[in-house]
């Protein structure tokens, strides 16, 4: 594994190279930016430095590291050291390989940038990856945070019971309709657009098939890091009772409901969204 290949100082108001209304957001934190080299890739990386504990944001489908700008500035207050990526066929991340990346991509990460024992915390589909690395490589976490997310999860019942909130039209329906509530989009037109912007530019290549890879009640079970169930009452993909399913089978689990919220709980209601994973961690 090898470190980052190159670094430059930016401002969180300069991530985005996209035509979009100002972020919605605190002042930012400085940031400074990384490639780290990979199998097969390039991954761009943010870090707001500090010698707090770190933190590791995985974004949902949807998103890019650009999407956390309502958490840096919140968590790197808290005294966090608040580090996010890219995945594969995300903006600025280079894919120059066929090697699928993801979970080994974290511990690339987490090496190159010496993150030691750090909070992992996954967003929706960002969710498959950081439960998965959870089995895989618990010794390296402080805690997981799994947010509207119950991606990862191969149990086949309770599959086909998550597949059954959604019927066939629903996947037809724009992104902003099925991942953003009706209570933030009648409410924040300015926010939803800022979102659908960085949306519409997250991706570099068309969504494939999900890793064949997912986790089993009894790999849950086995967890050792305390785990948070978030998500929001309106979402669509993830509703409480999903997650409190997924949570009943691991002994250390905690939850919290953000109100108000669909699926991009951490876009949406983030001051809520912050103070319940600080909270968390806090704790853990």
């Amino acid at each position: 594994m090898t470190g980052p290949d190159l670094t430059r100082r930016s401002a969180l108001a300069g991530l985005a190279a996209l035509s979009v209304a100002p972020a919605l957001a605190s002042a930012p934190p400085a940031l400074t930016e990384h490639w780290v080299e990979a199998p097969g890739a390039r991954l761009y990386v943010t870090d707001t430095g500090g010698a707090g504990p770190a933190v590791l944001l995985a974004h949902p489908v949807t998103g890019s590291a650009l999407v956390w700008e309502h958490q840096q500035a919140a968590f790197a207050q808290a005294g966090c050291r608040v580090v996010a990526w890219s995945r594969r066929e995300h903006i600025r991340t280079v894919v120059t390989g066929a090697d699928p990346g993801t979970i080994a991509d974290i511990l690339t990460i987490a090496d190159a940038l010496k993150l030691g024992r750090f909070h992992l915390l996954g967003s929706a589909a960002g969710g498959a990856a950081a439960i998965q690395f959870a089995v895989a490589h618990g010794e390296r976490l402080r805690s997981l945070t799994m947010a509207s997310s119950i991606s990862g999860i191969a149990e086949p019942a309770f599959k086909a019971w998550a597949a059954s909130l959604r019927p066939a039209p629903f996947d037809a329906l724009p992104a902003a309709v099925r991942e953003l509530g009706p209570e933030y989009r009648a409410a924040n037109p300015r926010g939803a657009q800022r979102w659908a912007d960085l949306e519409k530019n997250a991706r570099t290549a068309p969504l494939g098939a999900p890793p064949a890879e997912g986790v089993t009640w009894a790999q849950i079970s086995a967890l050792t890091m305390p785990v948070l169930w978030l998500t929001g009452d309106a979402d669509l993909f993830v509703p409480p009772a999903l997650q409190r399913e997924a949570g009943h089978h691991y002994a250390r689990s905690q939850y919290a409901v953000i109100q108000k919220a669909g699926h991009s709980a951490y876009w949406e209601e983030p001051e809520p969204f912050n103070r319940a994973v600080l909270a968390f961690w806090k704790r853990a």
